[in-house]
């Protein structure tokens, strides 16, 4: 059987990389908040909490900072890209303006 291969336009993994780093950096920084207040009820009897969702809450700033990083790129490689391919920009890259 003849398969169609799928033409992939540009900025495919960046947009995937964005959206993990993203949402990673939001589930850290909502976990590390839940933690750091647990440790807070429970008190000091528990230091793993309190050093987990400190680690939790520090790595959050720089996944949301990648993940602008790679938007960036991404916003870049696409306008570099329907600079030399104008007939196909909008079928691949979507309409971003």
């Amino acid at each position: 059987m003849s398969q169609k291969r799928k033409k992939r336009g540009p900025g495919r993994w960046e947009a995937r990389a964005a959206e993990l780093s993203f949402f990673g950096g939001l589930l850290c920084g909502l976990f590390g908040s839940v933690l750091t207040a647990a440790s807070w009820v429970v008190g000091a009897g528990h230091p793993v909490i309190r050093s987990l969702g400190t680690a939790l809450m520090l790595i959050t700033i720089p996944l949301l900072i990648f993940a602008g990083y790679c938007l960036d790129w991404m916003e870049r490689k696409i306008k570099t890209h329907s600079k030399r391919n104008p007939i196909n920009r909008d079928k691949e890259c979507g309409d971003l303006k």
